[in-house]
């Protein structure tokens, strides 16, 4: 089974269909077996959508923060607003 780390390195491909049914189906299985991951694929997948969806539209600052968050590789932020493990 894939890590966690590897988990978040195919979220993206995943999301876009573009995974090949060996990665996929591991990323799944890890999936199956980590609440963390799926939690980062659905914020993930909110993004995504949002981001389709706004356009040329500005971000709120704190959404803009918490994807700075995830680009630097620091996590999703608590609810207080910082990243943790």
């Amino acid at each position: 089974m894939i890590d966690c780390t590897e988990a978040v390195r195919r979220m993206w491909a995943y999301l876009d269909h573009a995974l090949e049914q060996g990665p996929s189906a591991e990323f799944e299985t890890h999936l199956e077996a980590c609440q963390r991951c799926c939690g980062e694929l659905e914020f993930s997948r909110h993004l995504k959508e949002m981001a389709a969806s706004a356009g040329s539209e500005t971000l709120p600052d704190p959404l803009r923060r918490r994807i700075d968050l995830l680009l630097e590789g620091g996590g999703l932020p608590a609810e207080g607003g910082t990243a943790h493990d």
